[in-house]
């Protein structure tokens, strides 16, 4: 039997959408040591207030043990005056500082009744100018924070512009991945994906669809090699690419799983690692059942019942448990199979799929009895238009016959009664 191409086997998968690039901010940081001028000791707790003064902002900090503050986070194009006060000090400030990442700045209190400035005050000592009123920056200071921080933004500028340059040859090249594969030349998207991933390596998207491509291209040259059974490169050329699929959803999966608990990102995040484990449980699973890789049937299995704990559709959680059970039987494990079939029954007595495959793993299980009994329900259960119906009768017909059972009994589900009987 052929194995079904990916359009079959995975629709609805074939495009990962790519995620979107982010900028990165433009962000600075402001931080400093405050001592007592008499002691130069660090003053612990002192507040320090990073008011913007461009435009509105406010950035309040403390110093820690050293008498060290640090903000990390502010606006690198704003100006800034900082307030320092702290019990027993008398309060101080700087104007015209800028975040430039420069060196730490070193402030010194004085003895003092521990009064907090605002930046009223602030106002009022600059237009009174008294002497001792604070510590401003000098023109040659502010001369030289202007040069550093004009230095700095156009290397920020200079980064961001090359990012961008870079994200665009990137997403051009996962649209011509996707063309490609879409044109089912599987080779040329591998190569395109394989560049894009050089420039972005933490799109999961890029690798998904990597996966993907290796995936179709492996169950293209598994079909060609089932033409010639003498030509092994084919078999060894799909058992690479299944096995490149499996390492490259491996990084799908490392990069999306810090997302799942994410309160924003959590739904999305779930869902899309339900699909990376469907693509990497489908490469094992043609691993293990075609190829001979027999490890894989477990690797899949757990993916399987890992995809299916984490959607939400009961249809598709149904469809996930059921793919799981089949790798099984095709693995050739009859006990696990039949334990997994047995599962879904309990759920849905009525589940056609698990009816008919548990009723034929029975059978190799030379368990005859149990496989005709099984396989009779199906025939009740299933639509008269289920081409399998006429060959499960035949199968039951040579069960009893060739060894002798009990013929099993039929009986009619809901909704497939027998024909009601004229008046």
């Amino acid at each position: 039997m052929k194995i079904k191409h990916l359009s079959q086997v995975f629709a609805g998968c074939a495009l990962i959408a790519l995620a979107s690039l982010t900028a990165s901010a433009q962000v600075g940081r402001l931080e400093g040591d405050v001592v007592k001028a008499d002691t130069k000791e660090p003053v612990v707790g002192a507040e320090v207030q990073i008011e913007r003064t461009d435009i509105k902002g406010s950035y309040p900090v403390k110093t820690d043990k050293k008498g060290h503050f640090l903000h990390a986070g502010v606006p690198l194009t704003g100006t800034y005056t900082i307030l320092v006060s702290a019990p027993g000090c008398a309060p101080t400030f700087l104007t015209n500082v800028r975040a430039i990442n420069s060196e730490p700045v070193k402030i010194e209190l004085s003895n003092g009744d521990g009064k907090k400035l605002t930046m009223a005050d602030v106002k009022g000592i600059q237009s009174s100018a008294p002497k001792g009123g604070g510590q401003q920056m000098s023109a040659a200071d502010q001369k030289k924070a202007q040069e550093e921080y004009e230095k700095k933004r156009a290397e920020i500028e200079s980064k961001n512009k090359k990012m961008m340059e870079e994200h665009e040859s990137m997403k051009k090249l996962f649209e011509q991945g996707q063309q490609l594969a879409a044109n089912k030349d599987y080779s040329g998207a591998i190569n395109a994906y394989n560049e894009a991933s050089k420039l972005d390596a933490e799109q999961q998207a890029i690798w998904a669809n990597l996966a993907l491509a290796f995936y179709n291209r492996g169950v293209t040259s598994y079909n060609e090699s089932t033409k010639d059974a003498a030509n092994t490169s084919k078999r060894d050329a799909a058992k690479q690419d299944f096995n490149d699929a499996v390492n490259a959803v491996g990084k799908a999966l490392a990069l999306v799983e810090p997302q799942v608990n994410d309160p924003a990102k959590g739904a999305a995040a779930k869902k899309s690692k339900g699909q990376y484990l469907k693509i990497r449980a489908d490469a094992e699973a043609l691993l293990a059942t075609k190829l001979g890789v027999m490890e894989m049937a477990d690797a899949a299995v757990k993916d399987l019942k890992e995809a299916s704990a984490l959607s939400d559709n009961a249809a598709e959680k149904t469809s996930f448990d059921l793919k799981a059970a089949r790798t099984y039987y095709d693995s050739g494990k009859m006990d696990e199979a039949v334990s997994a079939y047995q599962t879904l029954l309990q759920a849905d007595a009525s589940n056609i799929e698990a009816l008919y495959w548990l009723g034929l793993a029975y059978a190799s299980q030379a368990k005859f009895q149990e496989s005709a009994n099984t396989l009779q329900k199906f025939v009740d259960t299933a639509p008269a238009g289920d081409s399998r119906v006429a060959e499960a009768k035949s199968v039951i017909k040579d069960l009893v016959v060739g060894n002798n059972l009990q013929p099993p009994k039929s009986e009619p589900q809901k909704g497939r009664g027998s024909a009601k009987k004229k008046p």
